[in-house]
């Protein structure tokens, strides 16, 4: 009965795996054909939505985050700030770098739909400072949109400086992006930013070099649409009208703007302006008029007719037909005003955009109170951080000071032993002598003999155990050092030096040495390891582990793995010891083999 609760349970889990990865697969399509074909992208998430019950809270955010740009991609215009809200919130916290810029993109582009102006520029702000362009996968089109979002806010502001910065940053990471053509629109209209300050001489370079990328990378439409722009420098330079020429007829040729008719859309007829302009220039006032004229289309506005009535104005004044010149300056003044009025009305939109100041006060106010609240949270994880530091510094000093505490004891016990053996000597020494030199005296020297010797039998019994205590002590064991003479050696300070460096494998000249002069210190052990353990890799793993050499630094200076050195130090240690574990090698070799660097007094010879 158990299995088969176990078996349903398992089949529930991959069933709901496998409907989540279906989402994911459904979010990746709609992800890819964003760009492209947002309509279709729509259209997934739409689909998806039929099942938004069904989602966890971070999937149904990512979900809403791509169907709110691909609404943005379609041209909704947004009316509510609330749900653009919530997602950069969420995704601030949850989210990835592409969905940070993404969600404050979107943020951005709901404030500049509903009038905004100085809210869209901040997030379109706090977008850009969410970018890391060193992420591997990271979305350099989206971060181009950011600026290219925010250089139209400046150029309906008229802050051309701003627009033509924030124009070249979209170029640039458009470029980044392997989006040559959005690249080449922003530069194109960077160019226009130009003209408008006035700087046509730069603006005719970078319209020029915008037109040579168009052709190199098959954009020839593209070229030849926003060659009109070039068009319009020409013909106000009267040396310039020839080149004006050569790229009208280019245009007129190979554009696809002409109907079968060989007249352009309403949207375009501003070119026949410039046709006229060109006619005007070489003293064809027929044609120009007719050009002029031609800029006309039914039901178009005031603001349309400027090109229109001032190229006819300047026509009838050259041919000096004051009836002409009455009737089109009154017609101009007319649509100037309009335009003029439509002009002051977008101003008046822009400046109440500007200078909402309510509305920022109180986001200004939010942001400090958060700010506020991030910069106690921050003192408090400081503060407790410094509480843990300081616990740890006196807890590392506490443990420094009980371990030479140990270690002196033990020093001082092992010299102790040392001396009372040598008495112990000494006296059996004293007694043999007495022995022969006194057979008369024996018995009273004998008795003196034997209460000293179990005096100090029974002293040393007491002191050996105490340095048995010592050297189980794991505390002490660690910090045992070898011998100074021995890590003197050239050889083994090389050794320590290269692990120091991590440099890579030993050579084989570096362990000849080495162990030539670990066999000469330690003879005992070397012979041992030579009789139960001989295998060169062994006896160096021993070596190592003498010099407290780790098993990372191990594995590296003998090209092998940590596991192998791990192995091979139980191993060691069994046979040596009779110790199942590799963590006592050490002690165990330092301790038992009598190698650490303590100063013992040398012991007399006997007479």
């Amino acid at each position: 009965m158990k299995r088969i609760v176990y078996i349903v349970i398992v089949l529930g889990v991959l069933l709901g795996c496998s409907e989540r990865r279906e989402y994911q697969d459904a979010l990746l399509r709609a992800e890819a054909a964003m760009n492209d074909h947002p309509d279709s992208a729509l259209m997934i998430l739409d689909s998806l939505g039929l099942r938004e019950k069904e989602f966890g809270k971070h999937f149904r955010m990512q979900y809403l985050l791509h169907r709110t740009n691909a609404q943005n991609k379609t041209d909704v215009t947004f009316t509510s700030d609330s749900l653009a809200k919530e997602l950069a919130e969420h995704f601030d916290s949850r989210g990835t770098t592409n969905e940070r810029v993404l969600a404050h993109y979107l943020l951005g582009m709901a404030y500049s739909d509903m009038g905004e102006a100085p809210k869209a520029i901040n997030s379109f702000q706090d977008a850009i400072d969410a970018a890391d362009t060193t992420v591997t996968e990271f979305n350099f089109h989206q971060l181009s949109c950011v600026y290219s979002q925010m250089a139209e806010i400046y150029r309906r502001q008229l802050l051309l400086s701003n627009e033509i910065e924030a124009r070249n940053k979209a170029c640039h990471y458009a470029f980044r992006a392997n989006q040559i053509k959005w690249a080449l629109y922003d530069k194109v209209l960077s160019a226009g930013a130009y003209i408008l300050l006035n700087k046509k001489d730069s603006a005719e370079i970078i319209l020029k070099s915008a037109l040579d990328l168009y052709r190199e990378n098959g954009y020839n439409q593209q070229a030849l649409r926003y060659s009109k722009t070039l068009i319009f420098l020409y013909i106000q330079d009267p040396q310039r009208l020839a080149e004006a020429k050569v790229l009208m007829d280019q245009f007129e040729t190979e554009s696809d703007l002409f109907d079968e008719h060989h007249e352009l859309p309403p949207s375009q007829r501003q070119y026949y302006y410039y046709k006229g302009s060109y006619y005007e220039g070489i003293h064809q006032l027929d044609s120009a008029e007719y050009y002029y004229r031609k800029i006309y289309r039914p039901g178009m506005s005031y603001a349309s007719q400027d090109p229109m009535y001032r190229g006819l104005l300047s026509v009838f004044t050259k041919r000096r037909q004051a009836d002409s010149i009455a009737k089109y300056a009154q017609l101009y003044c007319m649509v100037n005003d309009s335009s003029i009025a439509i002009k002051d009305r977008d101003i008046i939109a822009q400046m109440a955009e500007s200078y909402n100041y309510n509305s920022l006060q109180n986001e200004a106010h939010k942001s400090e109170i958060k700010a506020y609240k991030r910069l106690m949270e921050l003192i408090v994880a400081v503060v407790i951080i410094g509480l843990f530091i300081i616990a740890a510094v006196l807890s590392w000093r506490y443990y420094q000071e009980r371990i030479k505490k140990l270690k002196t004891e033990f020093i001082k016990a092992t010299e102790e032993y040392e001396d009372n053996l040598h008495q112990l000597q000494l006296l059996e020494f004293t007694y043999q002598k007495v022995i022969a030199e006194h057979t008369d005296s024996y018995s009273r020297v004998y008795q003196d003999y034997e209460s000293e010797k179990s005096r100090l039998l029974e002293e040393n019994g007491v002191l050996q155990n105490r340095i048995d205590e010592l050297q189980n002590n794991e505390a002490i064991s660690k910090h045992i050092e070898v011998s100074e003479s021995f890590k003197k050696e050239m050889s083994v300070t090389q050794i320590l030096n290269l692990a120091e460096k991590r440099s890579g494998p030993v050579k084989e000249h570096f362990w000849t040495e080495l162990i030539k002069v670990f066999g000469k210190k330690f003879p005992a052990l070397y012979n041992d390891l030579r009789q139960h353990y001989d295998a060169p890799q062994n006896i160096r793993i021993c070596i190592l582990t003498v010099l407290d050499i780790g098993n990372d630094d191990q594995a590296i200076m003998l090209d092998t793995t940590k596991q192998r050195i791990s192995n091979v130090r139980r191993d060691l240690n069994m046979v040596l010891f009779n110790e199942p574990s590799s963590r006592t090698l050490r002690k165990n070799l330092v301790v038992r083999y009598n190698i650490y660097g303590l100063e013992r007094n040398s012991k007399p010879k006997k007479d």
